[in-house]
């Protein structure tokens, strides 16, 4: 039997464990006294007595809370200027010895025609998994698994990003590969190979599910072609060699408009001296290609769809929303929320999944998009042939609250639900410092939660009528339907819908989706 630690000692003790077992057993609203000579007679006292408030309420129902605040952080306690222009965002965390640091450079990294799009998304996969000039992707995995560290790095269409989960005392040597592998990477021939097959290989399924046709095609249907979303085609990807890579090399990761994000157990003045020898060791960059082309907007009303044998319709119903920052954009958020965001309270969940029984999951969507106008929209899942009918049912509650407006009752759980999921954005050291990062690239203010919160508790109904009524529009919708033609297109035999009720119906194939025109 293992021997009990001489500090721990005490528990060998039966008056100790009498204690012990009394903290542990004894539920903190009762307190329990022992007589010391105990009476037989009929008349004593209890041995014990409950010990509960007299306060308590009688009922759940009758518990009254304090009014709800919450003062989020604020990121100026946070934010340090680094060499030429550089940000970071610090926030101390000594629960565990670890660092974890997120980099982004905000850099467009979009194709200047679409032959290229192959290229940009294979280097982009070999950033990490191809090593580097000076190690080998074995002797990189091999380094990072021995001090149980993570990395990795990616380009994405708005920005470049990198980051590192490390314990403490291996951050400096993580700060030291970070650049080795944006900057100089490896571009293993093996790893090259693999990479491209997966690719290949990824291409051809890309539209087996219904979720891989509805990024494709509603990126289509609202955005029209652009190279933030051109897909590569087989052969492109074939084309592609690692030689051919080379000069891609560093591609997306200048210092300036680089904005860190740390968080961990470290020594501020010191993490400071280290992210400025971090900066100094990229490139300067920018100018007239970090420039997004314009989006050709959407398509026109109307149906568009998408022949694919699935037991199921996915749809999706769009219209024109806002770019951020837009002062309607919080006004549709609350709209979202009691049209269809706000779980089993929403109008749409009540209509056509608690009414109706059509869709295990109906919601509503208002983008957050800083590089375009974004969109808003409503998406389900339901049985082919009953299709229509759940888009009958979708517009004609769209309808409904633009003609009716919206309730007191349902604003003020609105703006309540919204507020309360605030603090969950802040959960952790490292989602503050990320979540202030980001802020940082999209030039939000410092003040951005605040204002959000004094935004939504002064909002009024009229506010939220009128941008709902203004974007929400059921006569300019997209209705984007994914599944059986045969059946779709079929007139509902019950309820007397069919797709032709809701606009011209324009069928798209895996080539039309493929376009970059």
């Amino acid at each position: 039997m293992q021997s009990i630690p001489s500090n721990l000692n005490f528990l060998n003790s039966p008056k100790s464990s009498m204690k012990l077992l009394s903290v542990f057993l004894i539920p903190a609203a009762v307190s329990i006294s022992f007589s010391a000579s105990p009476s037989n007679t009929a008349s004593s006292k209890p041995a014990f007595s409950t010990g509960i408030p007299s306060n308590i309420p009688s009922h759940y129902s009758k518990i009254v809370f304090p009014e709800w605040t919450y003062q989020p952080p604020y990121p100026t306690d946070y934010r340090v200027e680094l060499k030429d222009g550089a940000v970071a965002y610090l926030v101390p965390d000594s629960t565990l010895d670890v660092v974890k640091l997120s980099l982004y450079c905000a850099h467009p990294n979009l194709p200047s025609k679409p032959e290229d799009v192959a290229a940009l998304q294979l280097y982009s996969g070999l950033l990490r998994d191809g090593g580097t000039q000076s190690l080998t992707p074995d002797k990189l995995e091999d380094s990072l698994e021995f001090v149980a560290a993570t990395l990795s790095a990616s380009l994405e269409a708005y920005q470049s990003e990198a980051s590192f989960d490390a314990l403490g005392k291996d951050a400096n040597a993580m700060l030291g590969l970070l650049p080795d592998v944006v900057l100089k990477p490896g571009l293993d021939s093996a790893v090259f190979n693999v990479e491209q097959r997966d690719e290949i290989e990824g291409l051809k399924h890309r539209y087996d599910t219904p979720h891989g046709v509805l990024g494709v095609a509603y990126e289509r249907m609202m955005h029209g072609s652009h190279p933030a979303n051109w897909v590569p085609l087989e052969k492109e990807v074939e084309a592609v060699t690692p030689s051919s890579l080379k000069s891609l090399a560093g591609t997306g990761y200048t210092r300036n408009g680089m904005v860190l994000a740390v968080s961990g157990n470290f020594n501020r003045a010191d993490m400071i001296r280290r992210l400025n020898t971090l900066v100094e060791q990229f490139p300067m960059g920018g100018g007239a290609s970090d420039s997004i082309p314009p989006f050709k907007g959407p398509n026109p009303p109307g149906v568009y769809l998408v022949d694919k044998p699935f037991s199921q319709a996915t749809i999706r119903l769009g219209a024109v929303g806002v770019r951020r920052p837009d002062p309607d954009y919080y006004r549709l958020v609350v709209a979202s929320y009691i049209l269809g965001d706000g779980g089993f309270t929403s109008r749409l969940v009540e209509r056509v999944r608690t009414k109706e029984g059509l869709a295990y999951s109906i919601g509503s969507e208002v983008e957050s998009d800083y590089y375009r106008t974004g969109s808003v929209y409503v998406g389900l899942q339901t049985k082919a042939p009953t299709g229509s009918y759940a888009i009958k049912l979708v517009i004609e509650e769209m309808r409904r609250m633009a003609k009716d407006g919206i309730t007191d009752e349902e604003l003020a759980k609105a703006k309540e639900g919204l507020l309360k999921s605030l603090p969950s954005l802040f959960d952790s050291p490292s989602s503050i410092a990320n979540i202030f990062a980001q802020g940082e690239i999209w030039k939000r203010s410092p003040d951005h939660y605040v204002e959000y919160q004094k935004t939504l508790q002064a909002m009024t109904r009229q506010e939220v009528e009128t941008a709902f009524r203004k974007y929400f529009d059921a006569d300019s919708l997209r209705i984007l339907v994914i599944g059986p033609k045969d059946v779709l297109m079929q007139k509902d035999p019950v309820h007397g819908t069919s797709l032709s009720d809701f606009g011209k119906v324009t069928e798209w194939t895996a080539e039309d989706l493929d376009k970059r025109d």
